[in-house]
């Protein structure tokens, strides 16, 4: 049987905040509202790499482009 080692990369909220310009408050409130997919291990706060890459395309996606309003 053959093995691959892939490494499961964790972000820390410091690397996520950084990566998405924001504060670490910020990024703490927006994953206790559920806005952002994170789980604890040993009491920390992490965010799986591959999921938060996901996320950010949704939202790249989802944002209204240059002139558009999100007022109807």
């Amino acid at each position: 049987m053959k093995r691959t080692d892939t490494a499961i990369k964790l972000l820390t909220l410091a690397e996520a905040a950084t990566i998405l310009k924001i504060s670490k408050r910020t990024l703490h409130r927006m994953i206790q509202h559920r806005q952002i997919p994170a789980f604890k291990v040993g009491g920390q706060w992490r965010i799986l790499e591959s999921r938060f890459q996901e996320w950010v395309q949704v939202e790249e996606n989802s944002a209204p482009k240059d002139g558009q309003s999100t007022n109807i």
